[in-house]
């Protein structure tokens, strides 16, 4: 980490040493939102603090097994605009994300006038990531031109999911068992609709998520027709396919 950034005449200096949380230490930064990052694989986590007469900033680097995770805790912020920093970056109200290689990294201040000091520090702390990372398998399968912009969400487990988008208290898309999906929203010629897309080791794990989707009453009064289980979900109407080792509803 730079040791100070300077950028339209502010100086932001390290204040103190850089804490380093590993494994389940990370509870002790964040206490309840660490599960979330457990579910990416979480390894190591760097939270580095600088401070000007003008403000403070806040620098968090995660550091995940592999770089289809970090690339998933870096799509809970999306919103925003893009700057050119990373593999993909976010800058929205003071806080600069984005992801390179296994890492992904936060920058947050208060002061929303430090916008160019977060993007020349997220600047040079991606310059110090040797290597970037690949993009999640599933992403493959997925024309962008379906995707409203920003609205991606990659997940690995049943918090992150329900954090996007609220599904079900229960692992009813057996989650748990090594699946990686995405959710986001479809942009038609009308309405934009909610997808939800689970990618499994093979077709037996899928069909068995497809049976406990079918029976767990997140779509109700649920009926097959011509391979789709179509129904009403809490928001309208509702529907799932299976399609080899993907479920998608």
């Amino acid at each position: 980490l730079p040791s100070s950034i300077k950028a339209q005449g502010i100086k932001i200096k390290k204040d103190g040493e850089a804490r380093i949380y590993e494994g389940k230490k990370l509870f002790d930064y964040m206490d309840g939102g660490a599960e979330l990052y457990y579910e990416y694989g979480f390894e190591q986590a760097c939270v580095q603090r600088y401070k000007a007469k003008e403000g403070e900033v806040t620098v968090e680097i995660y550091q995940m097994d592999t770089s289809a995770h970090a690339y998933g805790v870096y799509t809970f912020d999306t919103q925003g605009e893009h700057p050119s920093i990373g593999q993909d970056a976010t800058y929205a109200r003071g806080l600069l994300s984005f992801w390179k290689g296994r890492y992904c990294v936060r920058a947050l201040s208060d002061n929303e006038k430090f916008k160019d000091i977060l993007l020349a520090l997220g600047q040079a702390i991606s310059k110090k990531i040797p290597q970037e990372g690949e993009r999640p398998a599933i992403l493959a399968f997925l024309p962008p031109q379906w995707v409203v912009a920003d609205s991606l969400l990659y997940f690995r487990g049943q918090v992150a999911l329900n954090n996007g988008y609220f599904l079900s208290n229960q692992d009813v898309l057996f989650l748990s068992k090594g699946a990686e999906g995405i959710t986001f929203l479809y942009k038609p010629e009308a309405q934009p609709l909610r997808v939800i897309m689970v990618r499994y080791a093979g077709r037996p794990q899928a069909l068995e998520a497809f049976k406990s989707l079918r029976s767990s009453g997140v779509i109700k009064q649920g009926a097959l027709k011509e391979g789709l289980f179509l129904g009403k979900s809490r928001k309208g109407d509702g529907g799932a396919l299976l399609s080899e080792n993907i479920v998608v509803l």
